[in-house]
Formats: C-alpha cells, sequence, structure tokens
C-alpha cells in the first residue's frame, strides 16, 4: 500500500513537471517567434533580385487598389535594386492594400513625403506623376536616401534600417516583415530558395552586381569546393 502511494506521487510529481516544462517552452517559443521577426528585420537585406514576373505580382493583389501595377514595381526593382517583393510589401502596409487617400487621389503607396504634420514637396511631386511613374520614382529616392551609405537616412540595407527614419511606427518593420511572409508563401519554391540564397547571403548574394542577378548564375552546376562553402555558411547561421 505504501509503495503504491509513493508510486501515485511521482506519477503526480512528473506529471508537474512536464506542465510545466510545455508551459515555459509554450511561452519560449512565443518570445523565439518574435525574436526571429526582429533579427530577420535586422539583418536581411532588400537589395537583391526577386526573380518574380509581373504577373506573379498582380495574381496576388487581385481585388486590390494595387492591382494592374505588377510592372511598375518590377520597374522599380530595375532602377532602384530594391526587391519587387519587399516594395509590394512596403506599398501593402502604407497603403491600406491601395484603399487609402494617399494612393487614390496623390498616387501615392508608399506615403512618401507624408508627414505627420501633412504632406510636403516630395508628396506634392509624386501626385502629379501618373501612378505607374510614382512607384518607380519612390523607390528610387528610398534607394538614394535609405539604401546608399553616406546618404542622410543611411543606417543598413534592412527593412529596420530604413524604418528608423521612414516611419515613426517602431514595429514598421515586422509589420512589413509579417506582410512579406505571406506574400512569399505563394510563390514557388524555387523562387523562394533563390530569394533566400541571395538575402541571407548564404551562397554568394554579397557579390558584386551583374554576377550575383544573371540568369546563368542559377544554371550552372556548384563544384564540389562551392557545395562545402555553402552548407558551412548554413552550419554557421
Amino acid at each position: 500500500m505504501r509503495f503504491e502511494k509513493i508510486l501515485l506521487y511521482a506519477l503526480i510529481f512528473a506529471l508537474i513537471v512536464m506542465v510545466v516544462n510545455l508551459s515555459f517552452r509554450i511561452e519560449r517559443l512565443s518570445i523565439d517567434s518574435q525574436d526571429t521577426a526582429i533579427q530577420l528585420a535586422q539583418t536581411i537585406t532588400v537589395l537583391r533580385p526577386s526573380f518574380i514576373t509581373a504577373t506573379d505580382i498582380d495574381n496576388y493583389l487581385k481585388g486590390t487598389g494595387l492591382y494592374g501595377y505588377g510592372s511598375a514595381f518590377i520597374q522599380a526593382e530595375k532602377v532602384s535594386g530594391i526587391a519587387a517583393d519587399y516594395l509590394v510589401s512596403i506599398a501593402i502596409h502604407e497603403s491600406g492594400w491601395g484603399s487609402n487617400y494617399w494612393w487614390k487621389v496623390w498616387n501615392n503607396c508608399f506615403s512618401w513625403g507624408i508627414t505627420d504634420s501633412g504632406p510636403n514637396s516630395e508628396a506634392y511631386k509624386v501626385k502629379s506623376m501618373s501612378k505607374f511613374d510614382a512607384i518607380v520614382y519612390i523607390a528610387k529616392r528610398i534607394k538614394e536616401l535609405y539604401l546608399t551609405p553616406g546618404a542622410p537616412y543611411y543606417r543598413g540595407e534592412t527593412l529596420y534600417s530604413i524604418g528608423l527614419y521612414y516611419a515613426s511606427d517602431t514595429n514598421w518593420a515586422n509589420s512589413i516583415l509579417s506582410i512579406h511572409k505571406k506574400f512569399v508563401s505563394t510563390l514557388p519554391e524555387s523562387i523562394q530558395a533563390k530569394q533566400w540564397a541571395m538575402e541571407t547571403r548564404v551562397l554568394k548574394g554579397n557579390l558584386p552586381a551583374p554576377q550575383y542577378v544573371s540568369e546563368d548564375y542559377w544554371s550552372k552546376a556548384l563544384t564540389r569546393e562551392e557545395l562545402a562553402i555553402v552548407l558551412f555558411r548554413i552550419n554557421g547561421r
């Protein structure tokens, strides 16, 4: 009888320990997920090829106010070097999927030049453009002012570094990263893999243009040495 009681108490104690450990793991997972989002926003470059088409973008934006401007985002990537998938994500966040006043009336899906006190001269300049030209122009200006070493607002090549001066919302980068994650999840795995390899620089995303943006880069087989480097970089992350 005494042995059975001891066994019962031991089982109850073990169950309590399991519940406590499970609760800790769930809490830790939540914290880690948040930390991971912040880390990604702070470390992943937005200056890389998107490998997507205007059709990919328009398919995702179908039924929204931004639909039909896929080619504008692709052109914006060409002139700025900012990946079109990130530009689309910023536009979705800033314009409410193309539903707000600044996009409908001012042709401004990036809230460019829209301050807390109202529109400045840059916003008025954008208003005079077509929506297509405005998307391309603003992307180019973001690159010039926020993503070019020595520029007034340059602090790096990430969403986090852009957001330091771009928006008063301290959660700006994380919000866009969340939008971006949903958008990218609709793309083919082959495209997602290329984007990841470039933006994390696990492969050769740190090579100067045009080497890492050339089409033949993805058609050439890896040598054993290159594969070893890739695996080494992955292991070190």
